[in-house]
């Protein structure tokens, strides 16, 4: 199958994506979702892609071109709230090609405002918010693990290093408020917690700082880690500390990394307990009144791994094949107040 993915780049998630389709014998390219991602372009159309219209009409007729002189089986987008196309410059693309296309949404659909004006332009559309699949009638589908994570031992070689760690974005106030709480709360209780608080620049972090106390005696790093680099800390910690953004519950990738590593996970995100994966014993949701009992069974207590087949589900070979149509649909969800997955959420 030849196959146009079109996406963000950060984090490496798409070239993730397209690796495991090339390993599945696709023929995949790769282009970004919008046509700049240069400091003055973001800088504009987070006031308003409505600045940057021009610019963007002119890459849907090339990405248009390109489609049509191509001839993809599948045009695939991959993303949220940075789909930056209109219904008529998309709908350029679209009419273009008899490829068929589909979506991967990894923010909730009310964040994704022209993508909300676009989404009939779409053969399917996958999202790994529960909720939206519900009210928008959406098929669910979580992120992935990549498969690296699947290397990490067990058990440390030796003894765990960290009793937890966290390493994510902090840009966020809510997210940062919450993880911050987490951190510090274990450690006043003698838990040792690696903690790598992400902010994209200098300028990122003294704009938080200015504005909110809550920033102002953290340290920040601005260079990500790489996944080696993360796969290593993973290995020395007993447990991950996730959260999702403000107005989220869709599962973060740090949480299926977690479930990949078969590390304990901590986190803020009570949806998590809809999960197959969750049954097991080894995710806590965090609340600042647990009792210091409960945090203790929970971090001492043996970590039980789910069956290989709950594990595979959301493994990034899951994900692609599901994507493409070529293995059954999700159904590691269970909520009756939300979808039903045997039935709805498919």
């Amino acid at each position: 199958m030849r196959i146009l993915l079109i996406g963000p780049t950060f984090f490496g998630y798409r070239d993730r994506v397209q690796e495991e389709m090339v390993r599945e014998g696709h023929q995949v390219e790769c282009v970004d979702d919008r046509p700049s991602e240069t400091t003055w372009f973001k800088s504009l159309a987070k006031i308003s892609y409505r600045l940057t219209d021009g610019i963007i009409m002119r890459y849907a007729r090339n990405l248009a071109g390109r489609v049509s002189k191509e001839q993809y089986d599948m045009v695939l987008y991959m993303g949220g709230m940075s789909f930056c196309f209109t219904r008529k410059q998309f709908g350029l693309i679209r009419e273009s090609s008899n490829a068929r296309f589909v979506a991967y949404l990894w923010d909730a659909f009310a964040n994704c405002e022209r993508f909300g004006q676009c989404r009939d332009l779409f053969d399917d559309i996958y999202s790994f918010e529960a909720k939206d699949c519900e009210k928008y009638d959406l098929k669910m589908r979580p992120l992935f693990y990549s498969n690296i994570y699947r290397t990490i031992p067990l058990e440390s070689k030796k003894y765990f290093e960290y009793d937890a760690c966290f390493i994510g974005s902090a840009h966020q106030v809510s997210k940062f408020n919450i993880v911050s709480s987490i951190v510090n709360k274990l450690e006043s209780q003698g838990y040792r917690v690696f903690k790598y608080y992400f902010m994209p620049s200098r300028v990122a972090e003294l704009w938080c700082k200015l504005t909110n106390r809550c920033y102002r005696a953290q340290v920040f790093q601005h260079k990500p880690l790489n996944t080696t680099q993360v796969v290593d800390i993973y290995t020395r910690s007993k447990a991950v500390i996730d959260s999702p953004q403000s107005g989220q519950s869709g599962l973060t990738m740090r949480t299926l990394e977690t479930l990949g590593a078969r590390r304990k996970l901590i986190t803020a995100n009570e949806d998590v307990m809809h999960y197959d994966f969750a049954r097991y014993g080894d995710v806590l949701v965090w609340d600042n009144d647990l009792n210091p009992d409960t945090v203790s069974d929970f971090m001492y207590s043996t970590y039980e791994c789910p069956p290989t087949s709950v594990l595979d589900s959301y493994s990034i070979k899951a994900f692609v094949r599901t994507l493409l149509g070529e293995a059954p649909p999700y159904r590691g969800y269970h909520n009756d107040d939300c979808c039903d997955e045997t039935e709805d959420a498919s």
